[in-house]
């Protein structure tokens, strides 16, 4: 029986909540303070994890959320996650209509059902409802975190972002990391679960903790996250859905009803999965993150020598016999391949059967369609309305004569005129 289904409300003690708990986590803030809070004498230990809400929510959020969840609550923690709907506000897609975020918050959720999260030992908090509540501790910590560091301090986490370039950054990115603090800090709890590309904003928070000597400092754990599955992560359009995995990706086309880039099977063959090489390998980094834990073990057919079944328990033993070719490129594809559909298979069915989860799919794509469109409209009027500019700028312009500009193009060289960019 897969894992998922299992409920274990067996006691175990200390070290064995933290050996648990430890395992979710790839790095842990403030480990000292984990093993001395779990041998208190007190109710179980409160472990938040942060999730914000997404239109195409992928195996990371959906499967590896589900594995981490189920794991706390073995541990015995009160588990809450935080469905940040507030802060999606920020994304240009969406907008700020927090209902309609909501009704994203509410598909991942299905999505956890139909995953097997033990959502009936789960509470799930909307982060806009707790600054409702709470706006009194919240915003005066957000506005100390700004006053404390430098905008230079803050932009240097999102330089690196691809979805807006090195030189273009929205001004609510830089309020986010500020009230993203300020949620760390005043929520109630004793240990939050983030994943490893917020690791700056962690850090952040850790700082300022200690700047102000903060009292009663959270446990942060720090998950790893999964690979691009391309070869070439930095040159990847973020349009290209081959980079990674989604819950509701089918797995083959059926006739002409799906774009064979949208299927597992596609995708995992794409995949980058270099012969005899172990380190960055996407492949074999979500079997070490989604199938071993989920499973407990892998199995490969060795289509290349006799077609016999090996099982492996451990990513040490698949490391060994891989890196020494015992097993090809062609095989771990296969073997991962055949995992995931199987994972997936009962969320399709789920879907497929349910016709609150199916209402919820149809009414977040119209509404996601209908924002995006309607701000294209908007950048396209912006592009196209002349500035606003006095008379004396005016004058300047016309008399100034256009600047040329002299460009080698190999043959010789060719003189062009300078065209100002476009407004927008």
């Amino acid at each position: 029986m897969p894992r998922r289904h299992r409920r274990d409300n067996m006691v175990i003690n200390s070290d064995e909540k933290f050996a648990v708990l430890r395992s979710i986590g790839d790095e842990c803030i403030y480990e000292d303070e984990l093993r001395v809070l779990l041998k208190k004498k007190k109710p179980s230990p409160t472990c938040c994890v942060w999730f914000e809400p997404s239109t195409n929510m992928d195996i990371e959020q959906g499967i590896m959320k589900t594995i981490y969840v189920n794991r706390m609550v073995k541990a015995g923690c009160a588990v809450k996650i935080v469905m940040a709907d507030w802060f999606l506000q920020r994304h240009y897609k969406i907008g700020n209509n927090l209902s309609k975020i909501r009704s994203i918050g509410y598909l991942n959720i299905e999505m956890w059902k139909a995953a097997g999260m033990d959502l009936d030992r789960v509470e799930l908090v909307w982060l806009s409802d707790e600054l409702n509540l709470n706006a009194v501790d919240y915003w005066p910590v957000a506005m100390d975190v700004s006053r404390r560091y430098t905008m230079k301090r803050i932009a240097r986490i999102f330089w690196s972002n691809a979805e807006h370039g090195p030189q273009i950054l929205p001004a609510a990115e830089i309020i986010y990391p500020c009230m993203q603090v300020a949620s760390i800090l005043c929520e109630k709890t004793n240990i939050w679960l983030f994943s490893m590309d917020q690791r700056d904003i962690i850090m952040l928070a850790r700082d300022y903790c200690e700047n102000i000597n903060w009292v009663n400092k959270p446990t942060i754990l720090l998950h790893e996250t999964l690979p691009n599955l391309l070869e070439d992560p930095e040159y990847v359009d973020l349009r290209d859905r081959g980079r990674t995995i989604f819950m509701h990706d089918m797995e083959r086309a059926f006739l002409f009803t799906l774009s064979l880039q949208h299927t597992l099977n596609s995708k995992i063959q794409r995949a980058f999965c270099p012969p005899k090489v172990v380190v960055h390998n996407p492949c074999l980094e979500y079997i070490k993150y989604i199938i071993l834990p989920w499973f407990g073990k892998l199995e490969v057919v060795q289509n290349e020598w006799n077609a016999s079944t090996k099982t492996y328990v451990s990513m040490e033993e698949l490391s060994v016999d891989y890196e020494r070719g015992y097993l090809n490129s062609a095989d771990v594809k296969m073997a991962l391949e055949k995992a995931i559909n199987n994972i997936l298979e009962p969320v399709r069915d789920y879907f497929n059967g349910n016709t609150k989860a199916q209402a919820l799919i149809i009414t977040c794509q119209n509404e996601i369609t209908a924002d995006v469109l309607k701000i294209q409209m908007q950048n396209k009027e912006m592009c196209h309305r002349p500035a606003t500019r006095s008379r004396s700028q005016s004058t300047r312009s016309m008399q100034r004569k256009p600047r040329k500009t002299t460009v080698n193009s190999g043959s010789g060289a060719v003189v062009r005129e300078w065209q100002p960019r476009p407004y927008g």
